[in-house]
């Protein structure tokens, strides 16, 4: 009897840890770069379930006479933690980025961050037609989680 129980258990613990990898390993990623004003902005996106589930969103922006290197070296973002995006936060330390509809906006250094309800389909497309930072952030915020 003892035995079936831990059986259970492990099997039981085996499928929430297989669950919870599935969950973090079926996150694909897309992105689009453009311009607003006098700024070069990138976004770039997690989601899953063939886009329809937008896992985060990290939008950075540059002066528009940046250069490719200061672009590519960019401190507030790291890719070198197992794929998972690193993103500086406000007090400097790199972290995980979430995966539950996390939106981070850097505006410089400046990082506003909120979660959303969106897909990567098509409501991330309008937010290269934004002519402002800030129609964008508004653009962003109809579709904001309340916390």
């Amino acid at each position: 009897m003892k035995r079936r129980v831990l059986i259970t258990l492990v099997l039981l613990l085996a499928g929430l840890a297989a669950t919870m990898a599935w969950d973090r390993l079926s996150i694909r990623e897309s992105g689009h770069g453009f311009v607003i004003e006098n700024q070069i902005v990138l976004a770039e996106y997690g989601y899953s379930r063939d886009g329809d589930v937008l896992r985060w969103a990290i939008i950075r922006t540059w002066p528009r006479d940046s250069t490719e290197e200061q672009r590519r070296n960019d401190p507030r973002l790291s890719r070198n933690f197992y794929v998972w995006p690193l993103v500086r936060d406000t007090d400097g330390r790199m972290i995980r980025v979430g995966a539950r509809g996390n939106v981070y906006f850097f505006d410089g250094d400046q990082l506003n961050t909120m979660r959303v309800t969106m897909n990567e389909h098509t409501d991330t497309i309008p937010l290269e037609d934004a002519r402002t930072l800030k129609e964008m952030w508004a653009y962003l915020k109809r579709f904001q989680i309340p916390e």
